[in-house]
């Protein structure tokens, strides 16, 4: 079949009209019917400049701040605390002795004791733990640590007799739980896994070694047994006192503020708690402590509590049958306590507890001041020995201390922002199987971080099993010890 070809006019219109809409020849067009094309490309072109010019600063600042870092690390890294073999000392402070209260023994604490010979050196680790065979196998660690039972340090300061003050202090408290005979007292409640007379007793123990035990260094070092030394410690500043002409000690800051420290402080000195200069309290697991201003502050704390019984007790003095008692009533929390003739030897608070014998020693005056002056809403964070202490030199002894500007150290392994997992995460590479003890892997990856010292709390952890009833003796360091 033979078709006849349309003449080439009449197609010649439509033609142009399709070529005019096919997208493929379509083009876009700004404002005056100019393409925008090559406008976008431009705005692309800057956008990608100023991105990698971000990245490059971004890259430069890294490394400036990290590179030198891992350099140290690399440097220091090559023996730490956890390794078989013990480090050699990398600082020497022979003049000091470093202070610690240890519930039992553990695997971190034998790696803290390691940490503390290499990085601060000083002439005697002394430790304070639950009994003699907990101070055995401590002493075993290293050779430069000593121990003493927990209650031989202070007389009249032990588990059970700050136990009973407690229990007559804050009697009917909202803050108390039962003991392991279904008794409901404030003692007998527990924190973070800690009993509170235990966290008490050790407050007051690291304060009372002041007074009470023998040879120790006039500038000692307070360092909780859960931190682990991560690069030699400053224990004094290169700058010296303008009244003394010592050596300023560095104070570490950044730890947590609680108000129920302020107001137990307050009780006892009538001073404000001061914070430190970033806002950040002192409360900071290791601490420089100066024998003279402790002493001071120990007598301020009794000063206050006698003055406070000795006013109400103008108001409240009786007589009764042959014995001659004085009922006072202390501001700290309208306790009464009774005090006679018979009792002069122990003079203990009592609410409805019978009267003591002449063979308990007495507790100081500055132990129950501290006690008494709780919060009886916040018996688990009373009172702090760390915030305490650094808030009476600050007020009266300022020139002494060189302040750290910011926070040079971390409660938790592997930084803040992990917190208690990082001890989770470390976990695996444990020296003993199933339990969350640090190795020198840990402590390598711990020091990457650039801190001065970091913690490794693990009871804290409840995956961990510190309370665990194997472990009420030892955690991590053989069968039983």
């Amino acid at each position: 079949r033979v078709y006849a070809s349309r003449p080439a006019m009449a197609s010649t219109g439509r033609s142009h009209v399709l070529a005019r809409a096919s997208p493929s020849r379509a083009r876009a067009r700004g404002k005056g019917g100019r393409s925008t094309g090559t406008g976008r490309s431009g705005e692309r072109g800057v956008a990608a400049l100023l991105l990698l010019g971000v990245t490059a600063l971004a890259i430069s600042g890294l490394t400036s701040t990290y590179l030198p870092r891992l350099v140290v690390w690399r440097q220091g890294a090559s023996c730490v605390p956890g390794d078989e073999t013990p480090c050699p000392p990398e600082t020497h402070h022979p003049d000091i002795d470093v202070v610690s209260v240890a519930v039992k023994p553990t695997c971190v604490t034998r790696v803290a004791i390691a940490s503390i010979n290499q990085y601060v050196a000083p002439r005697f680790i002394r430790f304070v733990s639950a009994d003699a065979d907990a101070c055995a196998a401590l002493v075993a660690m290293a050779r430069n640590v000593r121990c003493t039972p927990q209650d031989e340090v202070i007389p009249g300061v032990t588990k059970d007799a700050v136990k009973r003050e407690l229990d007559s202090l804050y009697h009917g408290s909202r803050t108390t739980e039962r003991d392991s005979k279904g008794t409901k007292t404030p003692s007998s409640a527990s924190y973070l896994g800690r009993e509170r007379a235990g966290w008490y007793l050790q407050q007051l123990i690291k304060l009372g070694v002041a007074r009470h035990l023998p040879d120790l260094t006039s500038t000692f070092v307070v360092w909780d047994p859960d931190m682990i030394a991560l690069e030699p410690f400053k224990v004094f500043s290169a700058e010296r006192s303008g009244k003394t002409g010592k050596e300023r000690v560095i104070r570490h800051v950044g730890g947590y503020t609680i108000r129920s420290y302020e107001d137990a402080y307050e009780r006892l000195t009538n001073e404000p708690l001061v914070a430190a200069p970033d806002g950040s309290s002192y409360v900071t697991h290791a601490m420089t402590f100066e024998r003279a201003f402790l002493e001071e502050m120990l007598g301020a704390f009794a000063d206050a509590w006698e003055d406070s019984v000795r006013t109400r007790a103008d108001v409240l003095a009786k007589k009764a049958n042959a014995r001659r008692e004085t009922e006072r009533v202390t501001s700290f929390g309208a306790e009464t306590v009774k005090r006679s003739e018979e009792e002069d030897a122990t003079f203990v608070l009592s609410r409805g507890e019978s009267a003591p014998t002449k063979t308990r020693a007495r507790m100081p005056t500055w132990a129950r001041a501290i006690l008494a002056s709780l919060d009886p809403e916040h018996l688990d964070l009373g009172f702090s020995e760390y915030a305490s202490y650094a808030s009476w030199v600050a007020t009266h002894h300022p020139e002494t201390v060189e302040v750290v500007p910011h926070r040079a150290w971390t409660r938790h392994p592997l930084g803040p922002m992990l917190g208690s997992s990082g001890i989770r995460i470390l976990r695996r590479w444990s020296p003993v199987p199933n339990l969350c003890c640090p190795s020198a892997f840990a402590v390598r990856a711990m020091k990457l971080l650039g801190y001065s010292y970091g913690g490794f709390e693990v009871g804290h952890v409840a995956s961990c099993g510190y309370d665990k009833p194997e472990h009420e003796r030892a955690y991590g360091v053989g069968d039983g010890f």
